[in-house]
């Protein structure tokens, strides 16, 4: 009988100090869950090297690797059964979710010992902000625009080189752009793209590829809806929150979507497209133009050999009554709930090791480069990051390093990084990815069925997603 209490004694200790972060050796562990995987091989030993001169400089704690993508899926059971890990990247849809489910915790304290509570981007803040306690940091932020594929454009006569640097230019001569600024040019511009390669080149190429499924259609459609003057989600005369995906501007942005298939034939003859399909399209000169973020223009250029210099970003257009937004996202890194005050500490300071933080110390500097020219020997695009910090020592120090790796034509950018600020949009408050996916099912039906009817749909829609969701805001 002492055997069993004294073995259950040894087994409490060993759960606490494993709860605590302790280990054998005393020190504090902090698992790492954005650790990319090892046959990453640049990103790994990247890394592996910033671990080593954390540990250097701070020997009370152990940094574990363990490479983790989030997913609803993956997520949920590993929390319940509290091996999350101690900091962690998720989407900016999560985080109300991961709180209200006790799986995260806030990290207000730890953010004022450190000093950085006054350097977030307060728009960002915001974002992780729930009953007036912060529960991250985001690594960045990203605004949903257009990607260019300018080959494409210059093949059926809308850019040229003309300032004769060996790069297509996206304003001509006189100034004038030679992009689609609204979705009514969007439209034009997209079918006499596909008509054009159709009977130039006899290749079929989509003018503009619309995602679908795995919630990236519901998820670009908001944005989409939002431009044409919808809110798809809205508070009634009692401030309870409700669904409105069949706002009549919602209608009318589906109206367009439907036209766009089957009056223009300007989209991909596929119903179900998830988020590789747009890079996969547009690297391998199957569509003109694509829908994405600014922080994902490298997977064309990564995944498929697209010539950097062929590729132009700029804003989303500007719908039929004159509303213009980005849907505005990004990566937070979040906190166990299981972790300790130390964990949390030390967790962000290994974010200035990653120059993730605020900091503009040497370490903070040497890997803003490092990861600059680890980015630049995969051939990816450099261009600026949304940045969560606002301290200006920070923003200069990433403006005067961005300035020596930028290897992009920044004209056939910068109206993106010129309008975002001003016409960026969170996304809706409530259970956006169940939202994303009931708007997947919608989208779906009208790309496979002419006769579809966008009113109908979007009612039968809404009554699903306030049952089975919205009706649970205001408990």
């Amino acid at each position: 009988m002492k055997k069993l209490i004294l073995l259950g004694l040894v087994l409490t200790v060993a759960l606490a100090l494993s709860a605590c972060g302790g280990s054998d050796n005393g020190r504090i562990q902090i698992t790492v869950g954005m650790w990319p995987q090892p046959y990453l091989s640049e990103d790994h030993a990247m890394f592996e090297e910033w671990k080593r001169m954390f540990e250097d400089d701070y020997p009370e704690y152990e940094v574990i690797a363990q490479p983790y993508t989030y997913s609803v899926d993956t997520f949920f059971p590993m929390a319940q059964a509290g091996t999350q890990p101690t900091i962690f990247q998720t989407w900016f849809t999560e985080p109300e979710k991961l709180i209200r489910n006790n799986f995260v915790r806030s990290i207000d304290d730890q953010l004022a010992e450190l000093g950085w509570d006054e350097h977030l981007d307060p728009y960002m803040r915001d974002s992780l902000t729930f009953d007036g306690k912060l529960y991250g940091v985001p690594r960045d932020g990203y605004g949903l625009g257009l990607v260019l594929n300018l080959e494409i454009l210059a093949m059926v006569g809308i850019v040229d080189d003309w300032d004769g640097d060996g790069v297509y230019n996206i304003y001509d001569p006189e100034g004038n752009p030679r992009y689609p600024t609204t979705f009514d040019e969007l439209g034009e511009m997209s079918e006499f793209i596909s008509t054009t390669m159709e009977e130039l080149y006899e290749q079929n190429v989509a003018g503009l590829i619309l995602l679908s499924s795995n919630n990236n259609g519901g998820w670009q459609f908001s944005n989409i809806a939002w431009n044409f003057g919808a809110n798809l989600q809205i508070q009634d005369d009692q401030g309870n929150w409700v669904a409105n995906l069949d706002d009549p501007a919602a209608i009318e942005a589906l109206e367009w979507i439907k036209e766009m298939r089957w009056e223009r034939e300007a989209l991909p003859a596929s119903a179900s497209l998830s988020y590789g399909d747009w890079y996969n399209y547009i690297g391998t000169n199957r569509a003109a133009m694509a829908i994405a973020g600014n922080d994902a223009l490298s997977l064309p250029i990564t995944n498929f050999g697209m010539d950097r210099d062929n590729l132009a970003f700029v804003p989303m257009p500007e719908g039929p009554h004159g509303h213009q937004y980005s849907l505005f996202g990004g990566t937070p890194y979040m906190f166990s709930s299981h972790a300790s005050d130390d964990q949390v500490l030390g967790a962000l300071k290994f974010l200035e090791y990653m120059g993730r933080s605020p900091e503009t110390s040497d370490i903070a500097e040497q890997s803003l480069r490092v990861g600059r020219i680890t980015a630049e020997a995969k051939g990816m695009p450099i261009i600026p990051e949304i940045t969560p910090w606002i301290n200006d020592d920070y923003v200069d120090l990433v403006e005067r390093i961005d300035q020596q790796f930028i290897n992009v034509n920044m004209d056939n950018y910068q109206s993106f990084y010129d309008t975002i600020f001003n016409i960026r949009r969170n996304e809706e408050p409530y259970y956006s990815q169940e939202m994303y996916e009931i708007l997947d099912s919608v989208i779906q039906q009208v790309l496979t069925n002419r006769n579809a009817n966008p009113s109908a749909l979007l009612s039968s829609a809404n009554n699903t997603f306030q049952t089975q969701y919205m009706n649970n805001v205001n408990d």
